[in-house]
């Protein structure tokens, strides 16, 4: 699930006023929207992204039609894709290829996020379409479920900024339903997280379509804890609590909330289920 991610190294107004300032093409244009342009991601920054506090420029008001307002609209977007030696060129590569994360800070799956995600829908809000702190690192799957979307259907945010929101704790975990050989598995939010974060984090799973991908993934994961917990019968050096704080040590150190994380936690914190694994039947075929 999400993490927290540290903030792009260079600075994001900077980098957009260089950006506009290379501008050859339009340059009218560039010149009368630059200190709204400016002035709107001051605002991104200041109320961190929140898609409740900000309203996208009307770009009719730096234009003579509609048509042309529609034209400078793709000019806007099409700014997110540099060629080799303009801005933001260097800052994107480095942010997809050399972001340093080992697990999509979107929903925890391991693996090394190699797309950028406008948190802000560029179509809907094209002057934060080169805002670094709009881009996020996301893997592939989160930003095929989240598309366009950043708010719900009654209005609240959907999604969790990992820039700005206090998410650099233990948001979720999941419960389990017996048989314990192929146990049922759902996803509870902490009770421990404010309400206005809890209600944040179930959009957020919703949207990215969490637990359908997690019970996937926990199908074959939970085999090889099963067949861990039978070496550990047969191997008494260690008890499985211990080999499980161990792992759970070590995938935190990654992310608190990432996809083993959330597993080895909740395994450890359910005590029938660890009775299972550590004195019941477990099945002929491990």
């Amino acid at each position: 699930m999400v993490s927290k991610v540290q903030l792009p190294e260079e600075d994001s107004l900077n980098v957009l006023k260089n950006v506009i300032n290379e501008r050859t093409k339009f340059k009218k244009f560039y010149n009368s929207i630059e200190n709204d342009l400016i002035s709107q991601a001051e605002k991104f920054i200041e109320h961190k992204g929140n898609p409740l506090l900000l309203t996208p420029l009307n770009l009719k008001n730096y234009t003579e039609s509609e048509e042309v307002a529609s034209q400078r609209k793709k000019s806007l977007i099409g700014l997110y894709t540099p060629k080799y030696g303009k801005q933001p060129f260097s800052q994107l590569e480095f942010m997809r290829k050399k972001n340093g994360l080992v697990v999509c800070p979107s929903c925890g799956e391991p693996g090394r996020p190699r797309t950028l995600d406008h948190y802000l829908p560029k179509d809907k809000f094209p002057e934060f379409s080169v805002l670094l702190l709009n881009l996020t690192p996301m893997c592939d799957w989160c930003q095929g479920e989240k598309l366009a979307e950043y708010v719900t259907n009654d209005g609240q945010k959907r999604y969790i900024h990992p820039y700005f929101d206090d998410v650099d704790r233990v948001l979720f975990s999941i419960s389990f339903t017996a048989p314990f050989s192929t146990p049922a598995i759902d996803v509870a939010v902490s009770e421990e997280i404010p309400e206005e974060l809890s209600l944040l984090v179930r959009h957020h799973l919703e949207g990215v379509d969490f637990l359908t991908r997690f019970k996937e993934y926990f199908r074959t994961r939970y085999i090889s804890v099963l067949r861990t917990a039978k070496r550990v019968r047969e191997n008494e050096s260690i008890s499985l609590r211990d080999f499980l704080n161990v792992s759970l040590e070590n995938e935190e150190a990654k992310s608190i909330n990432s996809w083993d994380a959330v597993l080895y936690r909740s395994i450890l914190e359910n005590n029938d289920l660890m009775g299972y694994l550590e004195d019941g039947l477990l099945p002929d075929y491990l």
